[in-house]
């Protein structure tokens, strides 16, 4: 049983370090990228409740959750922009196109369960994939070139504090895969309960005698209640507050602030072998969403709906002993989305406020070319030209207002070399050039209007690596210089209504590191005892960024910790126990542009063993279990930053625990 669980790592482990980033598919010792890792391996080190805590392994990647179901993504401090969600990196799931137009990825109606494996390409990657100063990031719902059982049926059921309650069903046929997942929790704060159903599928087979098609499908039913921030007296008091009302505005539970949204996907991709060297894939998809947002100050609704596609060509060459690869193509995007703001009667829409319809409409076309040397230098260059257009049209309140915003002929360059050096060590450099226009939600404040003023941020990336794979040694050390121009961020009204500006010009460096040890394999009682760290080490300031009369030039960017690093521990034992133990250490950071107000460091430490055994042939069963500890002073998984009425905390629990149960029958192998 213990060499059978030795082998099932080791091939996950070389499974991990072949990637399909920028259409390439390479081991991550020949990527000229700066590619970060979600893997199965991560995955299993954490609860299954959430991505926060393996997102948060990855060196120059944040997640948060102000509150449950609440989600905002950050790679390498994307996160300066972003009042929710995910703002400035580019999702994709199975190479099907997962933000949308406007730039919006509805990452919250994703079930834990449904997405195994994800790629983060840090820093800007136009050159090949539209928008994102911030980076790129492939999902995969299967780790990959996992060989699919012929028939197999999982059920899982979760428990945990403050009223967390999962399962999920799961039935995979072959290559086709359906997937039910429910999740609920009571919440750690007043007002901040969370249900989620999600429905998904997923399938891919032969069509004709050369092509592939793969299908892709899902629906979730979303709500979850928005605590909002309190200030630091009242977290002080009672950190499980929500918004508390003033003399002039009501708090977040007497307005029934929330989110509720309906959310649905289907996609397809095919894959066509057009000859011994060429080969094409295009991407189709169509989304809907009925979005419902009881705030403070209104209730918006929002009818969306998208189309898009990706289409790329490869083609394939040898020439003596230098290899080429080229790859061209296009991605091109359609949203709509009808606002409507009302008064909010305590949670119920009252008179309109306002009623505006946006469309979106963005292409992306591209070309790279990438050449293989004897010497094992890889060598890629990049280009692409885009354009994104913002059509807009007020009908409430009078008169009838119509306008429109261009992004138009943005040539956007990446050019990057990776030199082999012996079996085990590789050097990496690159220069990208990115950019991200202004999100729908920017252009269109929560309060309503359309704001022409924004431009587009632009972002020039200087990076250097060093990498090292070996057979029980692994290490990487990235060093980086990304300047911003027209940095996008938020500011809000006293009302809690949220506007945004461009903010001059900042300076971001930083360092990323990674490295892991495997101090035992054999086949006796501790079949694996591994020692891993990482960590990330940022300056980050504005330049030429005025505030009112006050001059923040030099001032540090708000929300990126300076200093943040995790030491995690794996160990694989008899008869299908493992343990997994981690640290981690984030430095504290300021709050808001100013530089005023800081928040404190903490200390978080996580225990999770799970015990996997084989019943025969077909029956196998896991039981797990998991405890999160945090000493801080203030501990918060997402600040409010720049928040009006120094409203900046979400506090989050210091103590935290998960059971859980898995049982699965396999057949026809």
């Amino acid at each position: 049983m213990v060499a059978q669980d030795l082998d099932s790592l080791r091939t996950r482990q070389l499974e991990e370090v072949t990637v399909r980033a920028f259409e390439s598919r390479r081991t991550l010792l020949e990527t000229p990228a700066t590619v970060g890792l979600v893997s199965p391996r991560l995955l299993e080190r954490y609860a299954p409740s959430t991505f926060v805590n393996a997102v948060n392994a990855v060196p120059g990647v944040r997640m948060e959750e102000r509150s449950p179901g609440s989600y905002r993504f950050s790679v390498r401090g994307s996160l300066i922009r972003s009042p929710f969600g995910v703002r400035n990196v580019k999702f994709y799931w199975n190479g099907i196109p997962y933000t949308d137009a406007s730039g919006n990825t509805p990452l919250n109606s994703l079930d834990f369960a449904a997405v195994q494996r994800m790629e983060i390409i840090k820093g800007p990657a136009s050159s090949l994939y539209g928008a994102g100063t911030g980076g790129v990031v492939l999902m995969y719902d299967r780790p990959a070139d996992q060989p699919a059982p012929a028939y197999a049926l999982e059920q899982s059921v979760g428990v945990g504090q403050y009223g967390f309650r999962s399962w999920n069903t799961e039935l995979k046929a072959g290559t086709f895969t359906v997937r039910y997942g429910h999740q609920e929790q009571a919440g750690y704060r007043e007002h901040s309960a969370m249900g989620r159903d999600a429905l998904m599928f997923s399938s891919s087979h032969q069509l004709g005698e050369k092509g592939t098609l793969s299908l892709l499908g899902l629906y979730s039913d979303l709500h979850y209640q928005t605590p909002g921030g309190i200030t630091l007296a009242q977290y002080q008091t009672n950190p499980r507050l929500s918004r508390q009302p003033t003399a002039t505005l009501p708090g977040s539970g007497e307005q029934g602030a929330g989110i509720y949204t309906r959310y649905a996907l289907l996609g397809g991709s095919y894959d066509l072998p057009l000859s011994a060297r060429w080969n094409q894939t295009v991407s189709l998809y169509l989304t809907t969403n009925d979005f419902a947002n009881p705030f403070i100050s209104n209730y918006e609704k929002r009818d969306e709906q998208g189309i898009g596609g990706r289409n790329v060509w490869q083609y394939q060459s040898q020439l003596g002993r230098v290899e080429s690869l080229w790859t061209s193509g296009f991605e091109w995007q359609y949203g709509r989305s009808a606002q409507r703001n009302y008064d909010n009667l305590r949670g119920v829409p009252g008179d309109p406020q306002t009623a505006e319809d946006i469309r979106t409409a963005s292409l992306s076309v591209f070309s790279q070319w990438e050449v293989t040397l004897p010497s094992r230098l890889t060598a890629t260059a990049g280009l692409s030209y885009n354009t994104l257009r913002y059509g807009y049209e007020g009908f409430i309140p009078a008169p009838y207002l119509q306008e429109s915003s261009r992004f138009d002929g943005l040539f956007m360059p990446r050019v990057a070399i990776n030199q082999r050096l012996g079996s085990t060590w590789a050097v990496t450099a690159s220069l990208s050039d990115g950019f991200s226009p202004p999100t729908l939600q920017e252009v269109r404040p929560s309060a309503g209007g359309f704001r022409r003023d924004l431009n587009a941020e632009r972002g020039i990336n200087r990076e250097l690596g060093l990498r090292k794979f070996g057979n029980r040694f692994s290490a990487e050390v990235n060093l980086y210089n990304f300047g911003l121009r027209q940095a996008i961020v938020r500011r809000t009204q006293d009302n809690g209504a949220e506007y945004f500006i461009n903010a001059g010009k900042t300076q971001q460096n930083g360092v990323e590191w990674r490295a892991d040890y495997d101090l035992l394999k054999s086949t006796g009682p501790v079949a694996l005892l591994r020692l891993w760290h990482t960590g990330t080490y940022t300056r980050y300031t504005y330049q030429d960024f005025q505030q009112g009369d006050a001059n923040l030039d030099g001032k540090y960017l708000p929300g990126i910790p300076r200093l943040i690093h995790t030491t995690g521990v794996d160990a694989l034992l008899r008869y299908g126990l493992s343990v997994f133990a981690t640290y981690q250490q984030g430095g504290s950071f300021y709050l808001n542009d100013a530089n005023s107000v800081e928040s404190t460091p903490y200390h978080q430490f996580f225990l999770r063993a799970t015990w996997r055994k084989g019943w025969g042939d077909h029956l196998y069963t896991e039981v797990a279990a998991s405890k999160e500890w945090v000493r801080a002073d203030i501990y918060s998984l997402g600040f409010d930053l720049n928040a009006f009425g120094n409203r900046y905390y979400n506090a989050a629990p210091k103590s935290n625990g998960w059971v859980g149960v898995k049982l699965g029958w396999r057949w026809g192998d």
